[in-house]
């Protein structure tokens, strides 16, 4: 009976109590949703020629992101997803507080130095198809 009653409390709080808590909206899972960061993004679309060649891209990706993930605030989001019908395509979204901290920080920055070689050679040996864009948010949804 006790451990149903917590069952039943847990799902109250996260289903009722915290997606509205103090004016703020929140997931499921607890994680506050933003409203209003008007980032500067990036969209990439990445398709492979081999399983391996994608690897060694994800390799690399997760150094660089490890360096993000710690040295630039300014980054709100870097993550890279993989197709769920082929397994050889990605997307890469990055978000920035502005389009100046991309330009004059990150692409200064030590992971963006030792990424993009590696992703530019994969290119130059054909192994991945590159296309993507730079978007300002409009802050009319939520992150």
């Amino acid at each position: 009976a006790s451990f149903t009653a917590g069952v039943v409390a847990t799902l109250a709080i996260v289903h009722l109590v915290l997606p509205t808590m103090n004016g703020k909206h929140y997931t499921t899972t607890g994680r506050p949703k933003q409203v209003g960061d008007n980032a500067f993004v990036l969209s990439v679309s990445l398709t492979f020629r081999s399983a391996a060649s994608a690897q060694s891209f994800k390799s690399a990706w997760a150094e660089a992101a490890a360096y993000c993930l710690t040295n630039e605030p300014f980054l709100y989001q870097y993550e890279v997803a993989q197709s769920d019908k082929n397994p050889l395509e990605y997307v890469i979204l990055e978000r920035y507080r502005s389009k100046e901290d991309y330009v004059s920080r990150h692409r200064h920055s030590t992971a963006f130095n030792l990424f993009r070689p590696k992703l530019r050679a994969l290119q130059e040996q054909g192994e991945v198809e590159i296309h993507g864009g730079s978007y300002l948010e409009l802050g009319i949804g939520f992150t």
